[in-house]
C-alpha cells in the first residue's frame, strides 16, 4: 500500500494557487495523493479543488500524448510516400538519360533509386 518516499515526492504544487505557473504542464502529482483518506473530499473545499486541477491538468496531458502518437503515424506514412517518390524520380532519370554515354549517370540513378526504395521499406 505505501512506497517509498523519495525528495522528489516532497515538493509542493502551487497548481490550484498560480494557475498560470510555467513548468507545470507535465507535472503529476505523488503516489500519497492517491490514498483513500476518509473525509478528505467531503469536508475540504481546497482538496475538493485541488483533485479538480490536478485531474484537468492529467487529462490535458494523456489527450496531448494521444494528440502526438496520432501525428507520429502520419508523419511515418508522410515520410514513406515521400522516399518512394523520390526513388521513382531518381528511376523517370534514368528514363530521361537514354542517350550513348549517359551510361555513368544511369548508374547513378539506379544506385539512388535503390537507396531511397530500401530506405522507405525500412521506416
Amino acid at each position: 500500500k505505501y512506497w517509498e518516499l523519495h525528495k522528489s515526492d516532497l515538493k509542493a504544487t502551487s497548481a490550484v494557487a498560480d494557475l498560470n505557473a510555467q513548468g507545470q504542464r507535465n507535472s503529476t502529482l505523488p503516489w500519497f495523493w492517491s490514498l483513500d483518506v476518509q473525509g478528505d473530499l467531503v469536508s475540504n473545499d481546497w482538496m475538493n479543488e485541488f483533485y479538480r486541477v490536478h485531474w484537468l491538468r492529467t487529462k490535458a496531458l494523456q489527450d496531448r500524448w494521444a494528440e502526438e502518437l496520432l501525428l507520429v503515424g502520419h508523419e511515418m506514412r508522410w515520410t514513406i510516400n515521400f522516399l518512394v517518390h523520390k526513388a521513382q524520380t531518381w528511376l523517370d532519370q534514368t528514363n530521361q538519360n537514354g542517350e550513348p554515354g549517359q551510361d555513368g549517370l544511369s548508374c547513378y540513378a539506379i544506385r539512388q533509386a535503390q537507396m531511397y526504395r530500401l530506405l522507405a521499406e525500412d521506416a
